[in-house]
Order: C-alpha cells, then structure tokens, then sequence
C-alpha cells in the first residue's frame, strides 16, 4: 500500500504560508519607455529645427563636419525628455557625448542627421533616435519633417509610416535599374555594387528610403550608432538584411561605444550584394 505523504509542502507551494522574501522569487518588470511620449518628444523637437532653418548657417567642428545652433538646441531637449522617461539611463548624442549603457538602458540620438543638407536650406535631413536595453535595439523612430515622414519602430512589432503598418521588404537580388544609395564612404566603390548609384546625403534619408523601398538597399561607411540605430530597428523589422560589409553579422551590441561601426549593408535578403573583405577600405 502506498504510504500517504504527511510532510508539509514547502513554503512557496503552501498558501497557508506566510509570505517570506527568502523563498518567493520577484520578477522584476522593466517595461519600455512609453513609445507614445518618445514620438511626441521627437517630433516636437524636429518642429523646433524646422523653426530655426531659415538663415541659420553654421561652423565647422573639429572633424570638419557642419554643426549648427538647431543641432545642439534639440539634441538637448531630446536629452531631457528622454531621460525623464528613463532616469540614469545611458545616453549619446552627436553634440554633447557619451554616457555609458546602465541597467536603465541607452539613449542614442542624431539631433539632425543630415546637417549639410539642413544648413543650405534643403529637405533632405531627419531627427533619430534609438533606445537599446541589454545591448538590443528595442525602440527606433526617424522623423523627417518637411517631407513629413514620420517612421518608427518597436522590436517584434512591425513598422509604421505616419501611424500606418509598412509592409515587408521583399527579398531577392538588386536589379540593374534599381537605386542604391551609398554614403559619403562608399561611394568609390559603387562600381563593385549592383543596382543604380544615389548619395543624399543623410543615412535617415537613406535608410528611410530602404524601408519604403524607394532605394531597393544602401551601403555606409564612417556611421555610429547614433546615426544608425533607428534606421535598422525600421529596416530590420520589415525583414532587411543588415551585415557588414565584410559578410559579417551586424551587432548593435558591438557599437555601443564611441568608435564608428564597420560599413554595412541594408537592403533584401537574398540578394546579389557582393560581400567581402575588399570593403574594408571604406571603413
């Protein structure tokens, strides 16, 4: 006869058991920063640049790179809203440096990507932001005001153009009549690439274009993560491609430092693209 079990059951099984933090294992919750309040931060601040194009100019940096007054004046409103969503979160922006990824996650943010184009009074520029948590892209959003293009992006959930569902990049191989863009980097090796040349000048620009399939892929050189990390969370989750150059995964996680990412590729799957090492040049 099998004997009946009379020991009590441990004290996590037992609900007659008073509540002891040794035994009861808390999850903790870290939700998301409330994308809602990323997008409206976002677009305030483009407003804000749009407001100061006129006229503005601007000065060389030490790179030999324009930065102008709009650039610092939204890169620090985004700094602040930003991290009142996220107090002690880490944070990178073009103008104002480098703060390390806490357990809060990672701001990274390019005031204007685009600034040559903003400060000669074009329409070719974006404000973009990411925001990484465990070294994963988690929230991505490029917002181009004067086209009014307006492109954001949570992991796993698709992407939107202007609150509307953007529909998967097809893969397959690079047409000869179809547009590539390249930046500043590449461009010497456009001969080495299928499809047809475009350089505008700005990755938002760009990596917009990819996501709505105006440019059928892109390649850049010479980016950091600020300037990029909005642009593949979009590209990626409408099932982009995105390598470096050399054939190599592309990591954000690798990135999250103040150093510039190796060139790399966004554009379909299963493509004709030619990887490999010769593009280590145009890094």
């Amino acid at each position: 006869m099998k004997r009946k079990d009379t020991r009590s059951p441990p004290a996590w099984q037992d609900p007659r058991a008073p509540w002891d933090p040794t035994v009861i294992i808390t999850l903790v919750n870290r939700p998301l920063p409330a994308f809602e309040l990323v997008v409206e931060a976002v677009e305030k601040a483009a407003h804000h640049a749009v407001s100061l194009q006129q006229g503005i100019g601007g000065e060389l940096k030490a790179d030999g790179s324009i930065v102008t007054q709009a650039d610092r004046e939204v890169e620090t409103m985004l700094k602040e809203a930003f991290l009142g969503l996220t107090p002690g979160a880490g944070f990178w922006g073009e103008e104002f440096g480098f703060t390390p990824p806490t357990d809060a996650g990672f701001w990274v943010v390019d005031p204007i990507d685009g600034t040559s184009n903003y400060a000669h009074g074009q329409a070719l520029w974006g404000v973009t932001a990411g925001y990484l948590r465990d070294g994963i892209l988690e929230q991505g959003i490029i917002y181009m005001p004067r086209l009014n293009m307006m492109l954001c992006a949570e992991r796993g959930g698709g992407a939107t153009l202007n609150g509307k569902p953007m529909s998967p990049i097809p893969p397959g191989e690079i047409q000869p009549q179809q547009l590539v863009g390249h930046g500043d980097a590449t461009l010497p090796a456009i001969s080495d690439c299928p499809g047809k040349m475009r350089h505008l000048g700005a990755f938002v620009i760009e990596a917009a274009y990819v996501a709505t399939q105006s440019l059928r892929a892109m390649t850049a050189g010479r980016v950091k993560l600020y300037d990029a990390a909005g642009g593949i969370l979009i590209c990626r989750e409408l099932g982009a491609e995105i390598r470096e150059l050399s054939g190599a995964d592309w990591r954000e996680a690798d990135w999250q430092k103040e150093s510039r990412c190796n060139p790399l590729y966004i554009g379909p799957r299963e493509s004709n693209f030619p990887y490999g090492n010769h593009w280590s040049r145009y890094q």
